[in-house]
């Protein structure tokens, strides 16, 4: 066997190799390099052996529950982080204020409330846009959190919210809390799925009627339990975030 003909194989199964992979791009059945979770998914909570947790709350309408809730925090020395919606803020500057000077984080709902998964790339930053306006404005602090309105988003919007300096985040236990399932249900919920690193759905808009009367004992058990309650900000530096879909 001379060394004319293995050269002259040698190209001929580099020329296949070449044509192989060309044929795999031309039909998509090679699929480029996955993307990172986190231009992905949503942030849902924090892994960490540490016992702290965050308590969140999405608003978008009303002033008695916002009010509610607000005097309970306070009341009970709870950082929470508030995510409101654009219009909300927009009507109710002095309860952002005040939400902000009492040591809470203060993050974007966006301003439609609408799924994000339907509108387009475009849509979604004029969303977040338009709410970023508002917060900064009424408390000197630009958000880099946003909610999603109904837990919804897709690649793109995540991708969007990225480019516009936000992470997304959904939540590691809902309470349930906007389905009104009774007091009791709503603690048992909390109070039951909580682990460390959570990150904790709750309402504070005006058609959620029972957020306030489980408020005390959820905080109050969590805290019997050993957890530390603190901002989303606070809790994503105690440990790895995860992301998921």
């Amino acid at each position: 066997m001379n060394g004319s003909w293995i050269r002259h194989m040698g190209w001929r199964v580099v020329g296949w190799a070449l044509f192989t992979l060309a044929m795999l791009v031309a039909t998509g059945s090679l699929e480029a390099a996955p993307l990172p979770l986190a231009d992905r998914y949503s942030l849902r909570d924090v892994y960490t052996h540490k016992k702290a947790l965050a308590l969140t709350f999405d608003i978008s309408w009303g002033q008695v529950m916002p009010q509610k809730v607000f005097h309970l925090l306070v009341r009970d020395r709870v950082p929470a982080t508030i995510f409101v919606s654009g219009p909300w803020a927009k009507q109710n500057p002095a309860l952002v204020r005040a939400f902000a000077a009492a040591g809470m984080e203060v993050e974007s709902h966006g301003w439609a409330h609408v799924n994000y998964s339907g509108l387009s790339a475009d849509g979604v930053a004029r969303n977040l846009d338009r709410a970023t306006a508002v917060i900064k404005e009424i408390t000197g602090v630009q958000p880099t959190f946003v909610r999603p309105p109904n837990g919804d988003f897709n690649r793109t919007s995540i991708q969007v919210a990225r480019n516009l300096g936000y992470t997304t985040v959904t939540w590691g236990t809902d309470s349930l809390d906007w389905m009104n399932p009774g007091v009791q249900a709503i603690i048992q919920r909390v109070v039951s799925r909580a682990h460390p690193g959570d990150i904790v759905l709750l309402h504070a808009s005006d058609t959620c009627k029972e957020t306030d009367l489980a408020l005390p004992t959820i905080i109050a058990n969590l805290r019997g339990q050993g957890y530390q309650l603190v901002t989303l900000k606070a809790l994503i530096h105690l440990g790895t975030p995860t992301y998921r879909g």
